[in-house]
């Protein structure tokens, strides 16, 4: 993406034309943008691609096409260390998988006791393992997890979920 800087009134000169690779934390030079742009919109898509939107110099749009996303990050296992917990005290869960790193986060689908509606909970874990506590109040019976995006950046939830089948069941005491 380019970054410009204002010299004077609506005069801008290019700085350098950028894009951040969070498996590397570098930045690269990827080339020029077709309009000089300032104050626009970079949104990235499901399929990776980042539209470039408006601006204070122009209403037009780009779309990026990036040569290398880097390797899919994928989940094959969530382990946790005991399959039943009582409210008020906590579990841990390992995932464990390719291309993952202590920086993944992971969100997951999961549905509560008694429910055939399946909610998301957002930047669930990061990294391999983490512990999760069980507050008090929580309803009580089995939870299951029926799905999970790893993802390098924390607000990029664009991914699909994808399937898995693991549970854990809460008790009152």
């Amino acid at each position: 993406m380019k970054h410009w800087a204002q010299e004077s009134g609506l005069q801008f000169r290019r700085l350098a034309s950028l894009i951040y690779n969070p498996f590397t934390r570098t930045f690269n030079y990827i080339g020029d943008m077709i309009i000089p742009r300032s104050s626009h919109t970079a949104t990235r898509l499901n399929s990776g691609e980042v539209l470039i939107a408006g601006g204070s110099t122009t209403a037009s749009a780009e779309l990026y096409v990036p040569g290398f996303v880097g390797p899919p990050l994928v989940v094959t296992e969530l382990q946790f260390d005991r399959m039943n917990a009582t409210a008020g005290s906590s579990y841990s869960v390992n995932i464990s998988g390719s291309n993952l790193t202590p920086e993944t986060f992971f969100d997951i689908r999961f549905t509560s006791p008694e429910s055939n509606v399946s909610d998301v909970v957002l930047n669930w874990q990061r990294g391999f393992a983490a512990s999760h506590a069980v507050p008090v109040g929580t309803a009580p019976g089995t939870w299951t997890i029926n799905g999970v995006r790893a993802h390098q950046i924390e607000t990029d939830h664009t991914g699909n979920l994808v399937p898995v089948n693991a549970t854990i069941t809460v008790s009152l005491n």
